[in-house]
């Protein structure tokens, strides 16, 4: 699986420093020169993961640091910075980065850190779920050990691909699901989105009370899916609130 990566850096050199070294080892860059457009960005783009420049003052790069983790994504974000001090590398991570990298950094070990990370990210996806306990949502009950969905004390029949897909879904609730995390996961390819929708469609049919306005597995436009275990009805005016779920799945929908 290739890897995307958006790098937020202003330097040129650095750019194609990084852009000639990652693309080597198969990982694709896109880059963005400010931090301020960060987050518009991403909406777009979903990339595996993100390359963050942060120079003093590091208000730009905090503040979009800040937006990203707030809007619910959770892809891998390293900051790069020159500098090592300790209070710059605390705010970075309580604001939600994954690794601070002090320059300068050798590109051999920035590309098995990212590389590293993202599989890491895509791994806890699907950790061990067959030793959970049953997981319900709505009047539907999941079975992982015995591979069986019931709902009111009755079995629903699901094909493998359709539990395997559930399962993904089931196993991270409130959690934006990219397309290519999907794919990656039930082991389709990149080019295989259109046969994802169908799938999703299918899952939807047998799981929501209508299809057309689905309740369970939300689709988050341009950014993928969420699984949403105890939906309640969306107000028509929603805002961004971080300690609400419900409240910060509205954001994402309608924002």
């Amino acid at each position: 699986m290739t890897i995307s990566l958006l790098v937020v850096e202003p330097d040129q050199a650095v750019r194609d420093q990084l852009r000639f070294h990652l693309h080597k080892n198969q990982i694709a860059i896109s880059v963005l020169y400010s931090a301020v457009q960060l987050v518009s960005r991403v909406e777009r783009e979903c990339p595996s993961a993100i390359l963050l420049r942060a120079e003093s003052p590091m208000t730009e790069a905090r503040e979009a640091l800040r937006q990203l983790r707030l809007a619910g994504y959770d892809m891998p974000i390293f900051v790069l910075s020159s500098s090592g001090e300790i209070v710059d590398k605390i705010v970075a991570f309580e604001l939600g980065a994954d690794d601070y990298i002090v320059d300068p950094i050798d590109p051999h070990e920035l590309t098995a850190r990212i590389k590293r990370a993202v599989q890491r990210a895509n791994r806890s996806l699907c950790d061990a779920p067959e030793i959970r306990e049953k997981v319900s949502f709505g009047s539907y009950q999941i079975d992982f050990a015995a591979r069986r969905l019931v709902k009111n004390g009755c079995e629903i029949p699901l094909k493998s691909g359709e539990f395997a897909l559930l399962k993904l879904f089931a196993s991270n609730p409130m959690r934006i699901l990219t397309r290519s995390m999907v794919n990656s996961q039930l082991g389709r390819a990149e080019s295989q989105k259109a046969s994802l929708d169908v799938a999703v469609c299918r899952l939807r049919g047998v799981i929501e009370a209508d299809p057309s306005a689905p309740r369970f597995i939300q689709t988050l436009r341009g950014r993928g899916y969420m699984f949403v275990p105890s939906p309640e009805p969306l107000p028509s005016h929603s805002r961004r609130d971080g300690a609400n779920h419900t409240a910060l799945f509205s954001a994402l929908r309608h924002g």
